[in-house]
């Protein structure tokens, strides 16, 4: 009975962890799509000597690589813990 036990806790944590990913993701992937819709000003700001949506752009895209590389990261962690939790 505790073996089955903590055999749902590893999964239910393994899932959790690949759920995290996800949504990481998500975030990530939705900063990059913002960026997208943001680099417009980009040219506008220049052109008028600030620099702002130029660091605001390189910044914001900076962090959703970095979610969408964790993610990844999280879930090939969940991926590999789910299944050395099945072959027990």
């Amino acid at each position: 009975m505790e073996d089955l036990r903590q055999k749902t806790t590893a999964s239910d944590l393994a899932l959790r962890e690949q759920r995290r990913g996800s949504v990481m993701s998500i975030v990530g992937w939705t900063l990059i799509g913002f960026d997208c819709l943001i680099a417009v000003w980009i040219w506008v700001g220049l052109r008028s000597g600030s620099e702002f949506w130029l660091y605001w752009v390189a910044i914001e895209g900076v962090i959703g690589l970095a979610l969408i590389w964790l993610a990844a990261r999280r879930r090939a962690e969940g991926a590999r813990s789910f299944d050395q939790t099945a072959r027990r």
